[in-house]
């Protein structure tokens, strides 16, 4: 995901924002977004209706209220704040409520050695208690099917041992 977005950056020359925890990159024209989030089990099938993983903030509150046009929310004017290297930006008021926000959801499952990887591209339209209750567009992606991951070990051979003396 990381790679995407800074290809994101540097070729189509789109601009990070960053709220919190809630990182983003949006076109150049500011009316598109695009964040990841992981998802549940029903992430990626067009049938079911797919939930956050994980609680979200008020960051993503206020982008899907945004996306859902709702204009008695106010959208906070430092929502996405520059000062995040060469690329972030600070947003007004106006093109905070413009944008239009995606998130790319993915959810992992691993059977033996086998990982599945069901991913969508979504709008979030409603928002509540931490988690996307409604979306709005949906575009659900080809499953990716990996066979025979083998797991690195970054620690090297051997046990790393560090000594902790507590007071």
């Amino acid at each position: 995901m990381r790679t995407i977005r800074e290809l994101h950056i540097e070729k189509e020359k789109w601009i990070r924002l960053v709220h919190g925890r809630l990182e983003l990159v949006c076109n150049p024209e500011r009316s598109v977004a695009m964040g990841v989030m992981v998802g549940d089990a029903a992430t990626g099938q067009a049938s079911l209706f797919p939930k956050n993983a994980r609680r979200r903030g008020a960051a993503t509150e206020m982008v899907t209220r945004a996306n859902a046009g709702d204009a008695t929310s106010s959208v906070q004017t430092a929502l996405f704040a520059a000062g995040f290297g060469p690329d972030g930006v600070a947003l007004s008021e106006e093109e905070a409520f413009a944008l239009k926000t995606w998130f790319l959801l993915s959810h992992r499952t691993t059977i033996g050695d086998t990982v599945r990887i069901d991913c969508e591209l979504s709008q979030p339209k409603r928002f509540q208690d931490g988690f996307v209750i409604e979306w709005g567009k949906r575009i659900p992606l080809p499953a990716l099917v990996m066979d025979g991951i083998e797991l690195t070990n970054d620690d090297g051979p051997e046990e790393i041992d560090i000594a902790v003396d507590f007071r």
